[in-house]
């Protein structure tokens, strides 16, 4: 339903709109605790011309946010929202993700029937209302400074909806700290000074800018830090401290609250050694803000970046229907405000963000500010005074930026890049992780049709939380990833040439160092080789390292008119496993079942994996859940002869880790939707038993769990015989908590 301002009496100032149409208000406008449940009243009162029999009221929130949806159904149930009126007509009330126009699209929707109201008049929503037993309605789970309650009539029942003026708003804050962050660079030498942060986050992930606990530290390798340290308010959730590295090596450091309970370690810093010569900077590349599709300002989005998300590297990646000349200008200013080389780098872009039909969705970055704005086309500008600018199909992009110094990377989010029309003087890399989930079939298909791409990862938040992007509970199924770039310096252009060689790497949000060299080459690397090639691989993980293999692609095995088809991905051989316990013997008690995948390439993507295991024979002794996302997701029940759990997979992993009282005699039986089987763990060997479920990657595997706990870093060579063509060489890293690495390929030619 589109949002127009229709003029009966002419142009109007905000009070006569009040007076013909109506306005609005809330109650409580207190600030609300992100994730927390209560009551809301939103009171319309209706204007002069009354609204009509067959006339709508509707009040939109942003699509970014994961409000609880209202339900008009069950008074018993969470969000339940009652409607009354004093007037004489009918209501009924309906929530519509898709009844506002972008990016007001989540609505709560009143048709008025059976007689219209009249001036004076009033509609009642009470969004939460506790009486009949809901537990109320549950708050966004991120913070912002102005969530609005965007109230529309359409009084006259044409359809053309008013926006009243004077829109209600709230504030969304944190909640109480939950959890401590410990971050440090990943690369630095022995004596350098460098920051180690702490920072402590809600159970949602927000920062607690009101945790005024008491640290202490613990880790050898940290020279200068202090013995404990307060908090106050002015720390606002998150403090730096000044140290010095002590000596080389693997560091990490820990930080502890006793009181809340709370503990974490830090990433791994890796002091100068034969395996890691050069820096690695992380960047969270793409994400928006309350300009297009977002959440808060822009400048909000660069300032949390730098100071709460503590990346080395942003990008603002705005969808370009959406960005006016104005907003281009703002988040020019940005971009060349921010960056503060050796601390802070923000790349300019946008998001093309053409239809899939049009080349879909790719990343544009610039290696310098200052450059225009191509758009896909202007639909949600009302000045197309600027109209002659846009670029599309995408041919007519790629064509515009293969003179500049510009670079696109294909995105996967709601449209779905088409990678057979990539132009690879301008394509260096596909973005294979982000909140939209897992997309590791961006690669093999790009290399099946003979690309030679790289890797990264990001959010793609639209929280306002870049390097720190939680899923909530909203259709972002998976907590926002980071590309780790090798560049020797911390400048604009050193990064974006990093990303063009495809010196880069992607993970699902963790800070692990990754290094890979083929033949000595570093990854991104094309070369020759007339005999086998080798491999050297360094990995420090944030928790212990099950695995990392060594993987080979040909390139292209594809045409183009396959391309978007699961059969047009590119056949991965694996040429090594290196597992750190493979001589570990098995465990008698312990077992971990993972489920993954997602339903379509393409946008509501999401698997729902809703689930119960059944166990005969033996007790159900301990039940963890692996790897799930966050809050809305996780067990549900548990008891010893069996467990439930709620989760979504778009294409990443979720899973239990279990311990039975015993494994011999058990039988267990798991039950989803999309996947059934049943199984005697006794009689599980090292390999894990794999069930296909169709779809993209829909699979579920189960194994018995090795003794011991996996180291923390793993440095390890392997030589493969190359076959003839070209080959893409690269590495996936799978932490023990679910957490994963994928480096660039190498590209070796053999004639």
């Amino acid at each position: 339903m589109p949002e127009l301002t229709p003029t009966p009496q002419g142009p109007m100032t905000g009070d006569e709109m009040r007076r013909a149409f109506g306005w609005a208000e809330l109650e409580p406008t207190d600030p609300a605790v992100a994730g927390s449940w209560g009551t809301w009243r939103l009171v319309y009162h209706v204007g002069e011309y009354g609204l009509d029999d067959g006339g709508t009221l509707m009040i939109s929130w942003r699509f970014a946010t994961d409000w609880g949806k209202p339900q008009f159904d069950d008074p018993a149930a969470p969000d339940y929202c009652s409607l009354h009126t004093d007037g004489r007509a009918s209501l009924s009330g309906r929530f519509d993700t898709k009844a506002g126009m972008r990016p007001w699209r989540k609505s709560t929707v009143i048709d008025v029937f059976d007689d219209g109201l009249h001036a004076g008049e009033t509609i009642v929503l009470t969004f939460g209302d506790t009486s009949g037993g809901s537990p109320g309605s549950r708050a966004q789970t991120f913070c912002e400074d102005t969530f609005e309650w965007r109230v529309l009539a359409n009084p006259f029942a044409t359809g053309e909806f008013i926006l009243l003026p004077g829109a209600p708003e709230i504030a969304v804050v944190s909640g109480p700290a939950e959890r401590l962050v410990c971050i440090v660079p990943s690369r630095a030498d022995a004596g350098e000074q460098i920051e180690a942060i702490v920072k402590a986050e809600d159970a949602w992930g927000n920062p607690a800018r009101g945790y005024e606990g008491t640290v202490r530290f613990a880790g050898e390798g940290f020279e200068g830090l202090p013995e404990e340290y307060a908090f106050s308010a002015d720390d606002a959730g998150i403090h730096r401290f000044d140290c010095t590295v002590g000596d080389q090596g693997e560091h990490r450091l820990t930080v502890r609250d006793e009181a809340l309970g709370a503990e974490a370690t830090s990433n791994p810093l890796v002091a100068p050694e034969e395996m890691l010569v050069t820096r690695v900077w992380w960047g969270d590349l793409h994400g928006q803000s309350e300009e297009t599709v977002g959440t808060n300002t822009a400048e909000d989005y660069h300032r949390f970046a730098r100071d709460y998300g503590c990346l080395d590297v942003t990008g603002h990646q705005g969808n370009d229907f959406q960005v006016t000349p104005d907003n281009w200008a703002e988040f020019t200013r940005l971009a060349r405000e921010y960056t503060d080389p050796g601390r802070f780098v923000v790349l300019l872009g946008y998001e093309w963000s053409g239809n899939t039909a049009g080349g879909g969705d790719h990343n544009i970055y610039y290696r310098t500010p200052g450059e225009p704005i191509f758009r896909s086309c202007h639909a949600l500008i009302p000045d197309k005074s600027t109209v002659d600018s846009d670029r599309y199909p995408i041919e007519a992009l790629f064509d515009e930026l293969r003179g500049r110094d510009a670079i696109a990377i294909p995105h996967v989010g709601g449209r779905r890049a088409d990678l057979s029309r990539d132009d690879m003087a301008v394509v260096p890399a596909v973005e294979i992780y982000s909140a939209w989930g897992l997309f590791e079939w961006q690669l093999t298909g790009s290399l099946a049709l003979g690309h030679r791409v790289g890797v990264v990862a990001g959010s793609d938040g639209h929280k306002c939380r870049p390097g720190a992007s939680y899923p909530g509970a909203s259709q972002f199924g998976a907590y926002g990833g980071l590309t780790g770039i090798i560049a020797d310096e911390l400048t604009p252009e050193a990064i974006f040439d990093a990303i063009r060689a495809r010196h880069c790497y992607a993970t699902t949000g963790q800070r692990i160092v990754l290094r890979v060299q083929c033949n000595g080459a570093p990854m991104g690397s094309e070369i020759t080789a007339d005999g086998p090639v080798t491999l050297g691989i360094f990995c420090a993980g944030t928790t212990g390292i099950r695995s990392v293999e060594v993987l080979r692609a040909p390139l292209g095995t594809s045409s183009s008119d396959t391309v978007g088809q699961a059969s047009s991905l590119a056949p991965v051989n694996v040429v090594h496993v290196h597992d750190p316990l493979a001589d570990a013997p098995l465990s008698d008690d312990r077992l971990r079942i993972i489920w993954s995948g997602a339903r379509i390439l393409g946008r509501d993507r999401s698997t729902c994996w809703d689930g119960r295991l059944d166990v005969v024979g033996a007790m159900l002794v301990e039940a963890h859940a692996w790897a799930f996302d966050g809050p809305q997701e996780g067990m549900t029940e548990i008891a010893p002869e069996f467990v439930e759990w709620e989760s979504i997979t778009t294409g990443d992993e979720d899973g239990l880790d279990l311990r039975l009282n015993r494994l011999e005699g058990a039988h267990l039986r798991f039950t989803s939707g999309p996947a059934q089987f049943e199984c005697d763990p006794a009689q599980l060997g090292r390999e894990p038993m794999v069930i296909e479920a169709g779809a993209i990657n829909q699979r579920v595997s189960i194994q018995r769990m090795p003794e011991g706990e996996p180291p923390l870093s793993v440095t390890f060579t392997c030589s493969d015989e190359a076959p003839a063509g070209t080959s893409a060489y690269w590495v996936r890293v799978t932490q023990d908590d679910g957490g994963h690495a994928w480096s660039s390929p190498v590209f070796v030619d053999r004639s």
